[in-house]
């Protein structure tokens, strides 16, 4: 579709907005399509299939506990499609790895690891469903992401063991916009190195759009040693670290709804290497972790605005962020304490401003404990933070239980005064920080029926409950103004999400949310039905959305799609009538791993793209994206259509 930007909208929400229009002169394009998708198909015939392009992406929404692929935020999608090519060993993994990887729950590490030690590898993914925090569904969604790779005989532990991997991907794309003579390129790199399960070394850069520079515009890179007794962990270079529920520290960009029963809850990595295109949002200095026993010793010494001066802002100042995590990890039960604090600029001249804590400058610190306790199925969460520059309190708790054999629910509430700083919180919310809000939630997720068989599988996890879905409820107040307003507001948000099985190829989905707000458009309805048929090769999709805010928004599509042996490709088409930008309806489109493409659509127009993927050799995978967009009708009150524009992109990855 085209480059998409994240920006906050006039409501206080996060809106994912790109360039979109109508083109003309795209033979330049669109020529060698054909050439490129025939030379990919007659490389790849006679090899192993490739891999659903739509199993692991509902895999991934299960886990993180979202009811919907569009609420999935990038780097979280991009992470999970990691693990496609270099799956989890979860017979062989530390559980330092095991807990950076992001796919389990601290109960759930624990479980694996006290199944390890008492029975030896998991040889199965039936074994695995039967350790306590698995479950059939999890262990489906995990099979994905995982590898039950083991060296041992039965009953027996794997010593750890690995071999020597490289992995390289290349991604170039090309557009040209309407009125515009020139076709502007971008273009992405990313090379892995694993040495043994021992080292790993990872390097990746994007040029965007327009840039003209010969270095790339953002450059992200890491040195990782894993140990395998008390150190657990040394990285160098740009990092993620995510403690507790995110109240006081959770690095990177990360979504704050509500859906699901698992999103009620974070699943904190700790310390982990960033494998982005871009090391936006992240940490960049050294960081470590040991294990002593159930307790676990975490710090780092981060330098913030390191990466804009070693980049093309020679001018950036540069202070510092050192941080400490200490946490108990037991069988039923964990507990950490995190505290982190970031100075004022120490490679420029103080600024006025921040505050003084036994005698040095701060610009920011806080402090946090938080547990979680899990027993019988019933888990009991919760943080509490203090921002010591404010003195001020935040907090939140809540609980996830089974009220049924087919009913999973969630409860929780959170408190964050106007008074104390989001400056690197991620936890769950209703607006884009986690400031100004007083709130509770509800949420659930169920399914009824017999069990249908699905075509085209076999085996473990080949049929699925007929009736799923997922309810929530969050109210949410802010007792200080924002966004613009005068005085308190208040918000009320509803989903509920349903999918029906009616046959082995033959599925209906619908989603309906609603949110109400004592501020800007005081209603938002959307209203979304999604038809599938799919016979494990042939496949047909179609879309119908409808949003009611400031007008009405409608939207619909329909997609067919067939894979093989050889490949797999997808051509959509859709059209949408938007006439407000707060009627904007958002789409999730097909692309490339590590290509999260879910773009806002505007005006009056269609859209067609292009997906294919193939499998060429067991060390080379392609794949080719190609859209076109157009929007030739104005809407109410524009006195100009908007632009079109056409897109090409293909992305190579080598694993030797």
């Amino acid at each position: 579709m085209g480059r998409e930007e994240l920006r906050i909208c006039d409501d206080g929400g996060i809106c994912r907005q790109q360039d979109v229009g109508n083109v003309s002169g795209y033979r330049r394009i669109w020529g060698g399509l054909l050439l490129i998708l025939l030379l990919a198909v007659d490389m790849c015939s006679g090899h192993p299939a490739y891999a659903s392009e739509d199993g692991w992406r509902r895999a991934m929404m299960y886990i993180s506990g979202v009811s919907d692929v569009e609420d999935i935020d990038e780097y979280t999608a991009e992470e999970f499609s990691a693990f496609l090519t270099s799956p989890l060993k979860i017979n062989m993994a530390s559980v330092s790895r095991l807990t950076q990887s992001g796919l389990l729950s601290q109960y759930q590490t624990a479980s694996l690891l006290d199944y390890r030690q008492r029975a030896g590898d998991i040889l199965s993914l039936s074994e695995l469903a039967a350790i306590d925090g698995f479950g059939e569904e999890y262990a489906k969604a995990l099979s994905w992401f995982i590898s039950l790779e083991s060296s041992a005989a039965p009953g027996r532990s794997s010593a750890y063991a690995g071999r020597i991997g490289n992995s390289l991907i290349l991604r170039s794309s090309a557009r040209k916009k309407e009125q515009e003579d020139n076709i502007e390129s971008s273009h992405a790199f990313k090379y892995r190195l694993d040495i043994r399960d021992r080292v790993e070394a990872c390097v990746g850069g994007k040029y965007a759009y327009g840039a003209g520079d010969i270095s790339p515009e953002v450059l992200s890179f890491n040195v990782t040693y894993y140990g395998r007794k008390v150190l657990g962990k040394v990285i160098a270079g740009d990092f993620n670290a995510r403690f507790g529920q995110g109240l006081a520290m959770w690095s990177g960009f990360s979504m704050g709804g509500l859906a699901a029963p698992e999103s009620y809850s974070r699943r904190p990595s700790g310390i982990s290497p960033y494998r982005s295109w871009s090391g936006d949002g992240t940490f960049r200095g050294l960081a470590a972790d040991f294990s002593f026993g159930k307790l676990v010793l975490t710090a780092f010494l981060a330098a913030d605005g390191l990466r804009e001066l070693m980049g093309s802002n020679d001018s950036q100042s540069v202070s510092l962020v050192p941080a400490v995590n200490v946490g108990y990890f037991g069988r039923n039960g964990q507990a950490s304490f995190t505290c982190y604090a970031q100075t004022q600029d120490v490679m420029s001249p103080l600024h006025s401003g921040g505050g003084r804590f036994m005698g040095s400058s701060f610009s920011d610190l806080k402090c946090s404990a938080d547990m979680r306790y899990t027993i019988r199925g019933t888990e009991v969460f919760s943080e509490v933070a203090l921002d010591v520059m404010s003195m001020s309190v935040a907090a939140l708790a809540g609980t996830r239980f089974k009220a049924g054999e087919h009913l999973d629910m969630a409860v929780s509430g959170r408190y964050y005064p106007a008074g104390y700083s989001a400056s690197r919180s991620g936890a769950v919310r209703s607006g884009t920080k986690c400031t100004n809000e007083y709130a509770v939630s509800a949420g659930g997720s169920f399914s009824a029926g017999d069990y249908v068989p699905l075509a085209g599988k076999e085996g473990f996890g080949s049929s699925v409950l007929r009736h799923r879905g997922v309810f929530s409820v969050d109210l949410s107040h802010a007792p200080e103004p924002r966004y613009g307003t005068d005085g308190p507001t208040s918000q009320l948000k509803l989903l509920v999400d349903y999918d029906l099985q009616l046959t082995g190829v033959v599925s209906v989905s619908c989603r309906v949310s609603q949110r109400l707000r004592t501020w800007g458009e005081p209603s938002r309805t959307d209203v979304r039905t999604d038809f599938l048929y799919s016979d494990g090769r042939f496949s047909i999709a179609a879309r119908f959305n409808l949003l009611q805010c400031k007008g009405t928004g409608l939207l619909s599509y329909v997609e067919g799609g067939y894979r093989d042996g050889r490949y797999s490709a997808f051509l959509r088409g859709g059209v949408f009538k938007v006439d407000n930008w707060d009627d904007r309806i958002y789409a999730y489109e097909r692309d490339a791993p590590g290509s999260f493409n879910v773009p806002a659509y505007y005006g009056m127009g269609y859209w067609t793209a292009l997906y294919a993927g193939a499998r060429c050799t067991s060390w080379l995978k392609v794949w080719l994206r190609a859209s076109f967009q157009d929007c030739p009708w104005l809407s109410p009150g524009a006195e100009e259509r908007r632009p079109g524009k056409a897109e090409v992109k293909l992305q190579l990855q080598f694993t030797l």
